[in-house]
C-alpha cells in the first residue's frame, strides 16, 4: 500500500520506464526507418551514433525491424 504522495508519484513514474533493451531496440528502430534498411555502413554508424547506439546494435536488431516494415 502506498503511503506518501512521494511514494505515489515513484510508483507512476516506475510505470513510464522501459529496460535497456526496449530503449536500444526503440532508437535503432529509429535508425532504420529513418535510413532504410539498405544504407551504406558509414551512415548507418553516423546515425547510429546520433540515436546514441552502436552499429553492432543496429545489425542485432536489423531483422527485428525489417519484419515490421515488410
Amino acid at each position: 500500500m502506498i503511503k506518501t504522495e512521494e511514494e505515489l508519484t515513484e510508483k507512476m513514474h516506475s510505470e513510464f520506464t522501459v529496460s535497456k533493451e526496449t530503449d536500444q531496440r526503440l532508437r535503432v528502430g529509429s535508425v532504420w526507418t529513418l535510413l532504410g534498411f539498405d544504407a551504406p555502413r558509414a551512415e548507418i554508424e553516423h546515425w547510429a551514433k546520433r540515436y546514441g547506439v552502436t552499429y553492432d546494435l543496429c545489425m542485432k536488431w536489423k531483422a527485428y525491424w525489417r519484419n515490421l516494415h515488410d
